[in-house]
């Protein structure tokens, strides 16, 4: 892929929809996927640390205002660096927080989101890690908790043999910039 393809976008009622030439890209990939997201608050430099993992300059859209530049999720298809054989799949998302949205849920969707397509997440922050932070990752964990306790009680109902820790296990790494002492 040359460049990355808008994955999710938010439709005029606020519904995310998926864009099906997102998913064509998705449906050709014939090899095994590792797939990065990165989340955190608006204006942030998610997009500059997504075209840095890619190795590149330029890809994902950088702003260059307080507005926030990056809508829904993004996605780029890039071969692996070090696994031959393996697609990277980079995810960058829209910024958490941003007030001239004014809706908490989008950005709860966005997060949540991001953790179920993910393989490896970041959470990118400036400054440091405060009470604040952990607030504003609290409430999307607890949705997530209990889409997984869901999944867990339809699983045995059903007799399945799959297990759901299995399939939603991932890395997450916490990426602080410009923290001082």
């Amino acid at each position: 892929m040359d460049k990355p393809v808008c994955l999710i976008d938010t439709a005029s009622d606020g519904k995310l929809c998926v864009q099906q030439s997102a998913l064509q890209v998705l449906e050709q990939v014939q090899q095994p996927v590792v797939v990065v997201a990165v989340v955190g608050l608006y204006r942030t430099g998610k997009s500059y640390l997504m075209n840095r993992l890619a190795g590149k300059q330029t890809g994902f859209a950088l702003g260059s205002t307080i507005e926030s530049k990056t809508k829904g999720i993004w996605m780029w298809c890039l071969p692996h660096p070090t696994k031959a054989g393996t697609t990277l799949v980079l995810l960058d998302t829209e910024g958490l927080g941003d007030v001239d949205k004014g809706d908490s849920k989008h950005d709860t969707n966005i997060f949540c989101l991001a953790v179920l397509l993910s393989s490896t997440l970041v959470y990118n922050s400036r400054g440091t890690i405060d009470n604040r932070t952990v607030e504003e990752l609290q409430y999307p964990s607890e949705h997530l908790s209990r889409f997984f306790l869901f999944l867990k009680k339809k699983e045995k109902s059903v007799g399945s043999c799959s297990d759901v820790d299995q399939h939603f296990t991932q890395k997450i790494f916490i990426h602080v910039q410009k923290f001082f002492l």
